[in-house]
């Protein structure tokens, strides 16, 4: 069988796709990923067939301010967002992906909840999908304006959207919405930390000296130096032993804090990152706190854009971490909500209890299993 693995091309909506897409691999079926060139060197060492097509970040950010005047980045308006995720990447990425598609002859193309491409192209061959969700269900209107922004694209090519043939979901019961229903065709999948790939050798971290031991970790696309050094500094001064990575796009040199207090660390699996690690302060993004929780750890969570607000309040409704509101994001106010998940043992508690929901969900093995069985006797 073959497998096509897409989506917004954002390593925190791509990265949580790759335990299932090796499991793929593990049982003989080949697999591609579908992203923009700058992106494939996340994917290094790993048995996939890279498809390197469509706009990455950087030119859908500049596409879209010249369309709208707004930066996504930047508290962008509702409107502004949806045409990143909607007409723009599909009209500088949707020739090109769909030629490689094509040419490529998928059985199944796998997505994100807010990939809108993949469906696209899915349609256009007549293959099944499988949204792989990012994390807990977000905003259900958005994902309905994001529908209808992109109805005319199907129109124009004379096609009929569909929805997706399985929901793989990797939200443990913990973190839903009290009012969440299973969506048809819906499957649990356990989520992961990211790890290195089979075989790469796990990269050998600097020793942490000092307690407690804590991870700061703003995740590869919000790791702004401006916005972290006066963090860093705070809770230097409390003793912490502190772990820093710096993600793709920063270097420790562009930290103005006192080296000898703070281990920066350079692009490095979430999983290795939290083996000696008592507390994570992050920033909400769906891969980090999942990632977290499966190991257990409680959390601050200082959101930074997009839907964090959302992922820090289930978190925090869950009994694993404070959630600090953007107007009330202070250094004091951090290290002071660190003090508090340290000195309240039920952060810890709760956070492996969701741990324990983690473990109990089906491995990426058993869905793909399942689903490889489906395909092959032609369930479709």
């Amino acid at each position: 069988m073959r497998v096509i693995f897409t989506g917004v091309p954002l390593l925190g909506h791509l990265l949580h796709q790759v335990p299932t897409a090796r499991a793929f691999v593990d049982q003989g079926h080949a697999v591609s990923v579908l992203v923009p060139e700058s992106v494939t060197k996340v994917f290094g060492g790993e048995e996939f067939e890279m498809l390197p097509t469509g706009a990455d970040a950087g030119a859908l950010r500049a596409e879209v301010l010249r369309r709208t005047g707004e930066d996504v980045m930047a508290g962008a308006t509702l409107a502004a967002q949806l045409e990143a995720f909607g007409n723009t990447r599909i009209d500088l990425s949707a020739a090109d992906s769909l030629a490689a598609a094509r040419a490529w002859r998928p059985d199944l193309i796998v997505t994100d909840p807010t990939d809108v491409l993949g469906p696209l192209v899915a349609t256009a061959l007549d293959v099944p999908t499988a949204t792989l969700t990012v994390g807990p269900e977000g905003s259900p209107e958005f994902q309905q304006r994001l529908r209808q922004q992109v109805s005319g694209q199907y129109e124009s090519r004379g096609l009929t959207p569909r929805p997706a043939r399985w929901v793989l979901d990797v939200c443990p019961p913990a973190m839903r919405r009290d009012d969440w229903q299973a969506p048809e065709r819906w499957r649990p999948l356990r989520p992961e930390a990211h790890r290195a790939p089979p075989g790469q050798r796990a990269p050998v971290l600097r020793a942490l000296v000092g307690q407690p031991r804590i991870l700061v970790t703003f995740g590869t696309l919000f790791t702004d130096a401006r916005r972290l050094d006066p963090i860093l500094r705070a809770l230097a001064c409390t003793g912490a032993a502190l772990r820093v990575p710096v993600g793709l796009t920063a270097s420790a040199d562009d930290f103005d804090v006192d080296h000898a207090a703070v281990v920066f660390e350079p692009f490095v699996p979430l999983h290795d990152l939290l083996a000696d690690i008592d507390l994570v302060v992050c920033h909400g993004g769906a891969g980090t706190v999942l990632g977290v929780l499966s190991a257990g750890l409680p959390m601050v969570v200082v959101p930074q854009g997009a839907d964090q607000s959302m992922h820090a309040g289930r978190a925090a409704n869950a009994g694993a971490a404070v959630q600090l509101r953007p107007d009330d994001i202070t250094p004091e106010t951090v290290a002071r909500a660190v003090d508090t998940v340290l000195g309240t043992p039920s952060y810890r508690t709760n956070a492996g209890r969701i741990a324990d929901q983690i473990a109990a969900m089906p491995s990426p093995t058993e869905v793909v299993t399942a689903l490889a069985a489906e395909l092959l006797t032609g369930a479709r």
